[in-house]
């Protein structure tokens, strides 16, 4: 039997290693803020999670997050008036992921199930909460195959065209980030510093011909003891911003990127007493990805067929929707009225929540926006101030189904800002760009070991059906014959246009004398 080379594709993707889901339990307690009123009643509780961090250990992932209520309640109070209080709980959890290693690359997703929400019997302002997640991780590695896209002759094949995302690169950058500020005039000057944990997460990324622009935030806790006489212990956090960028020859644009950080070593040191440094070394990495869409062969019959499974993430669609956002108020306090706006500018898109209903993705976030202003007074000095304007959108994607995953990129492609007597008017036009896909498990042929060819009695015609790739010259090199002899015994049959299924004559070779 001899080897057929018919055309191949080389895809390199994320192979998945693992996924799974596990439920955590989060338990912790919350104190009313002092500026909000002791609670009568609680009438409603809104709930999401958010992962900060992704771990991987030996055949596990362990997740760092943060579990955030919005809980709307009747004070205790004479008018009973209703209020609104914002908490944060952080919770850390594992999932088992057999075969994850560190190095690999690791994906994940919260939801909340259920929340409670009880009053503690030690303190009327503080409250237990029990909160039941759904935590999924998914764990892949790159990895190269080449499929074939085409049956080999004189073999049958089904087919089936899929979407896949297909890395165009990968890269990785060392940077350096640092920051230097005061302690907190709430917070005692530092003694001695003694211990101090950092943790950094991508907030925006975007392609450019030939490289990858990533912005983030570093956070730095640190415990340190207070230079007091009693040297009480204390703890502060800072959170700075960081952009740099990464080399990736032969990205566009249009492409897709997945950015991940690491914080690999950092430090934080004293300038004086109430004055601190931080410097961070961190690890970037950019996998660039575009959506292809290959013919695979997933069964072949008549021959041997070497078949390797993919576990990779199929795309089921992808869209953009853009939204018109406006929003008009008051000049905040304390800040002066506005005499004239001289620039306006994103800082950044947050996307707070993301959901999958039945062919369409839900999309809520926030916009935040600087206005640049002269001052309405006698010596018109330079002001800023930041506005947060929240949204809500969709995007239409044929197919989706709750359960998929999601990647969303929102971009403000239009800002104006109107000034009308003490009011302000800013209009945004928004782009959402979103991207459903889900884990899809296919065999497919990497390599066909093409059947020998059916016996031909020497000086008889035998009947032959036309296969994929079929033409006179291969036939007649299999079976030891010529071309003309093949278009002798099939008058009225166009070689240039053999269709498969077509049954045509073949003449054996003629008997040696």
């Amino acid at each position: 039997m001899a080897t057929h080379i018919p055309a191949t594709e080389r895809l390199r993707v994320h192979q998945v290693v693992s996924e799974n889901t596990r439920q955590a339990v989060v338990r912790g307690k919350v104190t009313v803020p002092e500026a909000k009123p002791d609670v009568d009643k609680i009438l409603s509780t809104d709930k999401t999670a958010a992962i900060k961090r992704l771990e991987i250990v030996p055949d596990k992932v362990v997740v760092e997050g943060t579990l955030t209520l919005q809980i709307i309640y009747v004070a205790f109070e004479p008018a009973q008036a209703v209020h609104h209080m914002h908490l944060k709980l952080p919770f850390t959890t594992f999932v088992d992921v057999p075969g994850a290693q560190p190095g690999m690359e690791v994906q994940g997703r919260v939801a909340v199930e259920d929340v409670n929400v009880v009053r503690s019997r030690e303190d009327a302002r503080q409250f237990d909460v029990a909160a039941v997640l759904s935590v999924f991780v998914k764990v892949s590695e790159i990895q190269e195959v080449d499929i074939l896209t085409q049956c080999p002759a004189g073999a049958t094949c089904k087919t089936e065209t899929i979407k896949v995302a297909h890395v165009v690169a990968s890269e990785t950058k060392q940077v350096i980030v640092s920051d230097e500020f005061d302690v907190p005039v709430e917070k005692p000057s530092v003694d001695k510093i003694l211990d101090v944990m950092f943790s950094a997460q991508i907030t925006d990324t975007r392609i450019l011909q030939n490289k990858v622009i990533i912005d983030g935030t570093v956070t730095v806790q640190i415990l340190y003891v207070a230079l007091a006489p009693d040297q009480p212990v204390h703890q502060l956090h800072r959170t700075f911003t960081f952009s740099d960028f990464v080399e990736v020859p032969g990205v566009r644009p249009d492409m897709d990127v997945r950015a991940e950080v690491r914080v690999e070593s950092a430090d934080v040191d004293q300038v004086r007493p109430d004055r601190l440094r931080v410097d961070a070394v961190l690890m970037l990495t950019v996998n660039v990805f575009e959506t292809r869409q290959v013919n695979v062969i997933t069964d072949v019959m008549d021959a041997q067929a070497v078949m390797v499974r993919l576990k990779i993430d199929r795309v089921v669609g992808e869209d953009v929707s853009q939204a018109v956002l406006r929003d008009t108020f008051e000049t905040p306090e304390p800040k002066p009225d506005v005499e004239k706006i001289l620039s306006t500018q994103v800082e950044k898109v947050e996307i707070q929540e993301t959901k999958i209903l039945k062919n369409k993705v839900i999309v809520r976030g926030d916009v935040v926006v600087q206005v640049i202003y002269v001052a309405a007074q006698p010596n018109q000095a330079v002001h800023a101030m930041h506005r947060r304007i929240p949204f809500r959108t969709f995007v239409e994607i044929p197919g989706a189904e709750e359960g998929m995953e999601v990647d969303v990129r929102a971009a403000v492609e239009f800002i104006t800002a109107d000034k009308e007597g003490c009011n302000i008017t800013l209009e945004l036009v928004l782009k959402v760009t979103a991207r459903v896909t889900e884990t899809m498990q296919k065999d497919v042929a990497v390599q066909v070991i093409a059947p020998a060819p059916p016996v031909c009695p020497p000086g008889e015609i035998i009947r032959y059906t036309v296969q994929p790739g079929d033409t006179f010259f291969l036939l007649a090199q299999r079976y030891g014959t010529t071309v003309e002899a093949i278009r002798e015994a099939n008058p009225g049959v166009d070689p240039g246009n053999l269709q498969v299924g077509q049954v045509i004559n073949i003449p054996c070779a003629p008997a040696k004398g």
